[in-house]
């Protein structure tokens, strides 16, 4: 078959990061907050990554950090 350039044929480009990054926030969202730990148990993240993540979510201002726990900010900077 012969293309013009236009139409793809092979499989959307996906950012494994990113893919991590939702399963994070998902997992928050059902937990209700949790340690990096359980997070990681979860997710099927590594521990390591988890934190990273989480470090990052924080800095944007999508995850507070409660003493060990982290959890979905209240008001997520998604629209102002």
């Amino acid at each position: 078959m012969v293309t013009d350039g236009s139409q793809k044929e092979s499989a959307p480009t996906l950012i494994g990061s990113v893919q991590r990054a939702l399963r994070l926030v998902e997992a928050m969202y059902a937990e209700g907050g949790a340690t990096a730990k359980r997070l990681a148990r979860v997710t099927g993240i590594p521990l390591p990554t988890v934190y990273h993540l989480l470090r990052t979510l924080t800095h944007e201002g999508y995850v507070e950090r409660e003493g060990g726990s982290f959890r979905l900010a209240e008001h997520l900077p998604l629209a102002s």
